[in-house]
């Protein structure tokens, strides 16, 4: 289970009046689920941030509400000033313990390629993938081996090659990429290089329209 947490507290200021709250360094947030009524709530602002940048994005997040105590929530959105980047809003879903939810997340590499890799570009074609899974077992991110890429046996890896992860169900077309060796922009230039320089060493006689052969010309 997640180690994540955040503190909360019950927001009075609403409307037009959420502007207060940012200036005073705090994010109004809304806390919503099933079959409860939605609490508006604010919390740190520099919280919140090191909450996504440690995975509260996607992993279950522990939410201590003041004079309410705990509840379990996932972080389905958080707004940013299209500026300077920081938290203006957020929406923390509180979820049954009991219930798989589908949520996207991240896929990173692990492992090195091998020699038989050289000269071959690494495309990274899916950044994250949706699973289903109990929100216990939502991991921080999924991890793929990519030393088994050789570019010639073996040159791409899909969904249907992630490792088996209990209680973990992945949701994506199972034949979509996730990674695939290329051969390089300077080994495909240097190939077509080539092509040209044997089609320029070629001596192409070049017809002349309007020329009759010299037989012709003498009957």
């Amino acid at each position: 289970m997640s180690e994540l947490k955040i503190s909360a507290q019950v927001r009075t200021l609403t409307g037009n009046k959420v502007k207060q709250l940012r200036r005073d360094g705090l994010v109004p947030v809304v806390i919503y689920g099933q079959d409860r009524e939605p609490v508006n709530a604010q919390v740190d602002s520099i919280e919140l941030d090191r909450l996504v940048q440690a995975g509260g994005a996607t992993q279950l997040v522990e939410v201590s509400m003041e004079n309410s105590g705990m509840q379990n929530v996932l972080i389905r959105e958080v707004q940013r000033h299209p500026v300077r980047r920081n938290p203006l809003h957020a929406d923390f879903y509180a979820v049954n313990m009991r219930v798989k939810q589908q949520v996207r997340v991240p896929v990173i590499s692990v492992g090195e390629l091998t020699t038989a890799a050289a000269g071959m570009v690494l495309i990274q074609s899916l950044s994250d993938v949706e699973i289903e899974a109990l929100p216990s077992d939502i991991p921080a991110h999924i991890e793929v081996d990519i030393s088994v890429l050789d570019g010639e046996e073996r040159d791409r890896i899909t969904v249907a090659d992630l490792p088996v992860l209990a209680g973990i169900t992945f949701l994506d077309d199972s034949e979509e990429s996730i990674f695939s060796l290329v051969a390089s922009r300077t080994e495909s230039e240097a190939e077509e290089d080539e092509l040209d320089m044997l089609e320029e060493d070629v001596d192409v006689e070049p017809e002349v329209i309007g020329e009759t052969d010299e037989e012709e010309d003498e009957d």
